[in-house]
């Protein structure tokens, strides 16, 4: 059996690698389509593609931000060099606003460091095949745990769908029970009001009852109760399935809240009424829950 999975998680993992603290983040959440939005050291950025790739295989479902920093300066990847030509720019600088503000302190180091940029991570151009299969299998253990909190995340929401699924299942067979009278009650309402209305001697008894009955056969729902039924079978099938199932859970939906309409609109007791409140509640509970699902 396969299991539902969660759009939204988290993973991160740090690895050493010559000396540098190398660590991948990838956060998801929901979306309707598949995005993928990374960001990378400059040294990387022509394994980007190959990264989307192996997002691509594991991830069918949800806007993917990913990002990869090196922590360390000791290592071969990246190192400190400072900015010989801003260095003199910004002494110059400051040297005219201590003559313009007449302030008698000498300029010290400190002032210079003020000045981010003065230091950089000058790092190195090319990617030799060793750096290339540690990060692409860095990105690959990371996607892994990310997809095992997406799991663990849709088995909740498994579970809360299959109790709101029977809900909806529970409620619908009260209202054919009661739909079996709903026709007879819109059938005696109408007859009573028109009695009511030019009197009993001027009807016509045959051709009045006739009439009638089309009219109370208009509310009957019993076909939306069993187009309801299916739809909640096929909700509980594609459950079974797994993901990549969202879009189609949406779908269903879509279709149980049109029978749900239309159940409320033929309502003739209250009782129903009622009940297809309760519907309309569970099934807006189950789309908002939807919506996480890949």
């Amino acid at each position: 059996m396969n299991h539902l999975k969660s759009m939204t998680g988290f993973a991160a993992i740090s690895k050493e690698y010559n000396g540098a603290e190398v660590t991948c983040e990838i956060r998801s959440v929901n979306s309707r389509y598949l995005e993928i939005s990374l960001r990378l050291p400059r040294i990387i950025t022509d394994l980007e593609g190959q990264f989307k790739d192996i997002i691509r295989q594991k991830i069918t479902r949800g806007k993917i931000m990913g990002s990869i920093n090196f922590n360390s300066v000791n290592s071969e990847i990246q190192n400190l060099k400072i900015q010989p030509e801003l260095i003199k720019f910004y002494k110059q600088l400051l040297e005219q606003i201590r003559q313009e503000a007449e302030i008698e302190e000498k300029l010290k180091l400190d002032h210079l460091l003020f000045f981010k940029d003065v230091i950089s991570f000058e790092e190195q151009q090319t990617v030799d095949e060793k750096l290339m299969q540690f990060m692409l299998e860095l990105m690959d253990e990371t996607l892994d745990n990310l997809n095992n909190m997406r799991l663990q995340e849709g088995q909740y929401l498994r579970a809360d769908l299959d109790q709101r699924i029977q809900n909806i299942a529970d409620v619908t067979e009260k209202i054919q029970l009661l739909g079996k009278n709903n026709a007879r009650a819109e059938y005696e309402r109408l007859f009573n009001r028109i009695q009511t209305l030019i009197g009993e001697e001027k009807l016509d008894q045959n051709r009045m009852e006739q009439e009638l009955a089309l009219i109370a056969d208009k509310v009957d729902i019993t076909e939306e109760v069993v187009r309801m039924k299916s739809h909640l079978e096929l909700f509980r099938e594609d459950l079974v399935s797994g993901s990549p199932v969202g879009k189609k859970l949406n779908f269903i939906l879509q279709e149980m809240n049109r029978e749900t309409n239309t159940m409320s609109n033929k309502a003739t007791i209250i009782e129903i009424s009622h009940l297809v409140v309760q519907l309309k509640e569970e099934i807006e509970k189950i789309r908002e829950q939807v919506q996480n699902i890949e």
